[in-house]
């Protein structure tokens, strides 16, 4: 199971057991990959390296595209562009080096950077966070640093920027707003998080005028984005069960938006569409994940906590198929790559799906754990493994 951001319940529970004479092993089981009536080839074009990857760390650092060129970073501080054709370096960044004493004080000379949330590009700029509380913007053509600012907030997942302004979410439940041109702190709000909650926070996304964004308690917000007032709230779980383990309902999912539809799913909770304008529940699904979703004409995509891989109609919720091959072997979140769905799992796979009938046509065997989901551009995917290798995949 994903890591969880309070370790003082696993500890005590582990003391218990211990002092009790009670060792309990846990067996670790996934499926095992089945032949394929294999219909495409996929294959890697070039291959390069970041610093030293995400490691053993919980993460969903990603590359992002710009134009013609791959930003990507890895935990320690390492930023560099990569032409996106031959794989070639552009420029490096050591922001380590680069920014000093201007981090945060929770950050110390010779230690990682913690580089976590991100990365995001907007109007070529890119931006990430860092477990540190700190938030940079880079300059995607030259590297250059154009802002910095110190938040005080643990940052997981990507920023989104819209409106002038750029978001993020706090591992403790704060939704911030900078400026976009500056990073002058402009608003915060707090949500409610409970005592434990999965390690991970949800992607805010910003839409017509508002900031969506998922939250530990189960719950889908809206923001007003010129002032960070909430706008309404949408429960899509409720914590049930008598540990807190099995009340663990964290909407650690990046909303999606389509027209007036906004589309959430919960760990332990539901797969929902909303109302965007009201946030009155459409309809709901009995799915739990913490995965982002994916929306492609008119169809939803999701990995589930099983590592099940759906797809349903959007309009109505209706399960179109599902495929179940890869029970316990971590799938990444789905992206869609020409006519395929394509997941990555921790054992250095790549599957390529059939988008509309739900079987495995191609597999691409890459090496070292696929933590995070590919990133398409044009023919190519790109993929960052666990230990900082870079790879561009074409059929």
């Amino acid at each position: 199971m994903r890591q969880i951001k309070q370790f003082g319940l696993i500890a005590a529970l582990a003391v218990l057991l211990s002092g009790c004479s009670i060792f309990v092993k846990e067996e670790i089981t996934y499926k095992l990959l089945q032949p394929i009536d294999a219909k495409v080839q996929p294959k890697v074009v070039w291959k390069a390296n970041v610093g030293n990857g995400v490691r053993h760390y919980f993460s969903h650092l990603n590359p992002v595209v710009v134009g013609d060129t791959l930003v990507a970073a890895d935990r320690d501080g390492i930023v560099m562009a990569i032409d996106r054709n031959t794989g070639k370096t552009q420029w490096r960044l050591d922001l380590r080096s680069e920014i000093g004493q201007q981090a945060s004080t929770w950050w110390r000379k010779g230690e990682p950077f913690r580089i976590a949330g991100g990365l995001t590009a907007a109007d070529g700029i890119v931006y990430l966070g860092t477990e540190n509380g700190d938030l940079v913007a880079l300059e995607a053509a030259t590297g250059a640093i154009k802002w910095h600012q110190s938040i005080r907030a643990e940052v997981l997942s990507d920023p989104a920027v819209g409106g002038g302004m750029v978001y993020i979410t706090g591992a403790t439940g704060e939704v911030l707003a900078l400026d976009q041109a500056t990073g002058e702190p402009l608003w915060r709000n707090t949500t409610e998080t409970p005592s434990l909650s999965l390690r991970g926070t949800a992607s805010p996304t910003y839409a017509q005028g508002g900031v969506f964004v998922g939250t530990a308690g189960g719950k889908l917000i809206v923001l007003v984005a010129e002032n960070g007032q909430p706008a309404w709230e949408t429960r899509l779980a409720i914590p049930t069960g008598t540990t807190e383990l099995h009340r663990l309902v964290d909407v650690d999912t990046q909303p999606i938006i389509s027209g007036r539809v906004v589309y959430a799913v919960a760990y332990n909770g539901a797969l929902v569409s909303i109302d965007a304008a009201s946030g009155q529940i459409i309809w709901r699904r009995d799915y739990s994940s913490y995965q982002n979703l994916l929306h492609v004409s008119g169809r939803l995509f999701l990995t589930d906590v099983e590592d099940s891989v759906s797809a349903l109609d959007a309009q109505g919720g209706i399960e179109i198929w599902s495929n179940n091959d890869y029970t316990g072997r971590h799938l990444t979140a789905p992206v869609r790559f020409k006519d395929y769905i394509v997941v990555g799992d921790r054992h250095g796979y790549l599957h390529f799906i059939n988008i509309l009938t739900g079987v495995t046509e191609g597999r691409l065997e890459v090496g070292d754990d696929v933590y995070t989901a590919p990133v398409v551009a044009d023919d190519t995917l790109y993929v960052q493994l666990r230990d900082g290798t870079l790879l561009a995949v074409r059929m």
